[in-house]
């Protein structure tokens, strides 16, 4: 992938109020198309058309189209990110309940799902792309939980003894066999009361194994 431009964006906090409005407009009218059409069949031509302005605007505030996906994935699952930020002094069992909520929200609908897929084909041709998706969305996702985790550990709250493992132990539970359906073209029925039930499931099976967990056979003996 060969960037448009190979200076680095602006940072979002140096921009002026009417700067943010426009990078707003350009990462909604950016998430509505790729997950529309997917990373390959997105053009920024009609992304511009979204959201009006220039695509001078475009390189310039995001460097290239690969920057401005990886902008607006950050941005559509910053809600997910931000409830591990801001909740180190609540329960873990309503942070986790919480969070498994909002990583349902985020990746069970069919656009999403439908991006995945395109992702995943298209990194056959461009590894760079996969590396891009899995650096700024699961693989962020799993690092910021295991810093909460690994917070709850040092305050007491939980034991967690390996904190990345367990991460990726909690977002397993929850997507589970609804991912394997969905991108196979089975889209889970993912209502309130279901999202609700899975999240609750998931977050009271995943605070008792880290609770009452046998030690593990040691393969030696």
């Amino acid at each position: 992938m060969t960037p448009h431009d190979s200076r680095s964006p602006p940072s979002p906090d140096a921009l002026t109020p009417k700067g943010e409005a426009r990078r707003q407009r350009l990462l909604m009218a950016a998430r509505d198309v790729f997950l529309e059409k997917g990373f390959a069949g997105a053009s920024v031509n009609e992304i511009v058309a979204h959201a009006g302005g220039s695509l001078s605007t475009l390189y310039k505030q995001f460097g290239s189209k690969e920057g401005l996906f990886v902008a607006a994935m950050e941005a559509q699952a910053a809600n997910v990110w931000g409830l591990l930020e801001q909740a180190h002094q609540r329960p873990p069992s309503e942070v986790l309940f919480e969070f498994a909520q909002g990583l349902i929200d985020l990746v069970f609908t069919l656009n999403h799902l439908r991006l995945v897929r395109s992702i995943a084909a298209e990194a056959e041709r461009t590894p760079e792309l996969g590396r891009l998706f899995l650096d700024h969305g699961p693989d962020r996702t799993r690092r910021d939980l295991a810093d909460y985790l690994q917070a709850q550990h040092r305050r007491g709250t939980l034991r967690v003894d390996d904190p990345r493992m367990a991460a990726g132990l909690f977002t397993g539970m929850i997507m589970g066999e609804w991912l394997i359906d969905g991108m196979a073209g089975r889209l889970p029925d993912v209502t309130p009361e279901r999202r609700d039930a899975r999240a609750r499931a998931c977050t009271t099976m995943f605070l008792a194994g880290l609770g009452n967990r046998p030690a593990p056979p040691d393969p030696a003996a």
